[in-house]
């Protein structure tokens, strides 16, 4: 059984003031299926990234019996055919192949059980859901979730080594997603960060949690952690509003203790003899150690605070329209490059509809979504004049080194900048995030920025591509509850499906080409 140590560790982005992690001491078996979740900005990427050793603690150490490898892979061999492509990842092995006839390098490969590979290869092909005729295809010409799936398989034949993984699932269709839990439920251990609660369930039996003060790791799967956290929200909740009254009643008795102890006090009650002026020091004295007893006393409370999560509830407004029906489309084709994209596509879009586009990943879906919000003008699509569109990108682009502030004030009005901030406080965005270039954040910070600015704009349809990729399961949980509570007009694409079913109020299935 291997273990990694995390021993006292901290560590601090070099452009933040804050600490990341701050003595942390951590054992972690890597027979674990470990998750790992946390708000955005809490450090789960650069966890991982501190294990692995592609960055380096300011203190403590970090030590493990086990090679470690970090998903996503980046591949920058030769090689470009499949089966080349997975081989090279496992240890080099098509580089060997080369060389077989050196004694020294024929040792190697045998070592690294080289001429069973392939058959292995093949069967872990079957299990991750891939076929076999992907092998000899070029890599870079196939989907992300088979490009996903490729590297998943040449990580878990690699020896002796424990992977970490993460949002291995992101930008994957519902069944890439399914294929990817079965495939690490047979698995023996990993690290993966994921949002994906469905997911998490499948895969994982131990989850580590990044709290707002401290790291805690329980055994089961999300679910079973979240019914125990949310008791706990439920006891923190009560002892809360109880520490708060008697921080408040503390307080009271301080201040009252400290008008007792002012010697200036004493001279209003004309405390003026050296008897009585004695006394009054003596009880000066035993004022103060009590002022300094409470004042103990009340730190001691406010630290059980530390932990709370304050649950903020989004808000935000949507422009509306006294017209119903805002876009129709009827029997939609369109090309490019003498590509099919998308062909004989249908729906209506009326006032407060929440359309959800559905379909696997390069049916069109997006492609959709940029011609509906740049209202592009095709045989089939009719747009009501009075519609205007906020869209969320799949990844959105920044200026290089903009800041935060930089970017919700550029070409804006002072209202719908104050609106931005005000939704960034509610994402868990802080002014001195805001202060900072936007190339420092995590994926998931970027993403709440941006969405902040266009939740901000008076803009009546909303587009969301695929929201939830790199958002923390409370952001995900806030905007649900918004978007149910607010029934804005809106048009989205989105892999998780529990989230899809309880805010959709339609439909549209595109289909492969």
């Amino acid at each position: 059984m291997s273990k990694i140590y995390i021993n006292n560790m901290s560590f601090t982005y070099k452009t933040f003031f804050n600490p990341i992690f701050m003595n942390v001491t951590l054992a972690l078996d890597t027979e674990w299926k470990l998750g790992v979740i946390g708000r955005n900005g809490r450090g789960k990427t650069t966890l991982l990234k501190l294990i692995e050793g592609q960055l380096a603690p300011d203190s403590g150490e970090i030590s493990k019996t086990v090679n470690t490898e970090y998903f996503p892979y980046i591949y920058t061999g030769k090689y470009t055919n499949t089966i080349d492509v997975i081989k090279e990842c496992i240890g080099k092995l098509r580089t060997l192949e080369d060389a077989l006839d050196d004694p020294d390098v024929l040792e190697q490969y045998m070592e690294l059980d080289g001429f069973a590979m392939e058959g292995k290869i093949k069967r872990e092909l079957k299990r991750i859901g891939l076929k076999e005729n992907v092998l000899q295809r070029n890599f870079y010409t196939l989907s992300g979730g088979e490009q996903t799936k490729a590297l998943l398989i040449a990580l878990f034949l690699k020896r002796n080594t424990f992977v970490l993984l993460d949002e291995p699932t992101n930008h994957l269709d519902l069944k890439g997603r399914e294929e990817i839990a079965s495939y690490l439920n047979k698995k023996k251990g990993f690290i993966i960060v994921s949002h994906d609660q469905e997911f998490l369930d499948q895969t994982i039996n131990h989850v580590l949690a990044i709290n707002k003060n401290d790291i805690t790791i329980e055994k089961g799967n999300y679910s079973t952690w979240k019914r125990n956290f949310d008791l706990k929200e439920e006891f923190e909740l009560r002892t809360k509003m109880n520490l708060t009254k008697e921080i408040k009643k503390l307080e009271g008795h301080a201040e009252k203790k400290r008008e007792w102890a002012d010697v200036s006090n004493t001279q209003k009650y004309h405390f003026v003899s050296n008897s009585r002026t004695n006394g009054t020091q003596s009880y000066m004295k035993q004022a103060k150690r009590a002022e300094e007893k409470i004042k103990q006393d009340i730190k001691n409370k406010q630290k059980l605070l530390l932990n709370f999560e304050d649950k903020k509830t989004l808000d935000f407004f949507q422009e509306d329209v006294n017209d119903d029906c805002l876009i129709k489309v009827k029997n939609l084709s369109f090309s490019y490059d003498e590509t099919t994209l998308l062909k004989n596509v249908s729906f209506t879009l009326r006032k407060h509809d929440i359309l959800w586009v559905q379909g696997e990943n390069g049916c069109g879906k997006t492609t959709l979504l940029n011609l509906l919000v740049n209202k592009t003008e095709l045989p089939g699509i009719w747009y009501n004049k009075i519609i205007t569109f906020s869209m969320l990108m799949q990844e959105p682009v920044f200026a290089k080194k903009i800041t935060g502030i930089d970017f919700l004030q550029n070409n804006r009005t002072y209202a719908a900048y104050e609106e931005s901030v005000r939704l960034c406080q509610i994402f868990d965005i802080s002014n001195e995030l805001l202060s900072k270039p936007c190339d420092t954040y995590s994926n998931g910070e970027k993403k709440k920025l941006f969405l902040a600015k266009i939740l901000s704009e008076s803009n009546n349809i909303i587009i969301l591509d695929e929201p939830l990729n790199y958002m923390d399961i409370m952001f995900r949980e806030q905007l649900e509850k918004a978007i149910k509570q607010i029934h804005p007009t809106l048009i989205f694409v989105e892999h998780d499906k529990k989230f899809g079913m309880a805010i959709a109020t339609s439909f549209l299935e595109l289909c492969m080409q």
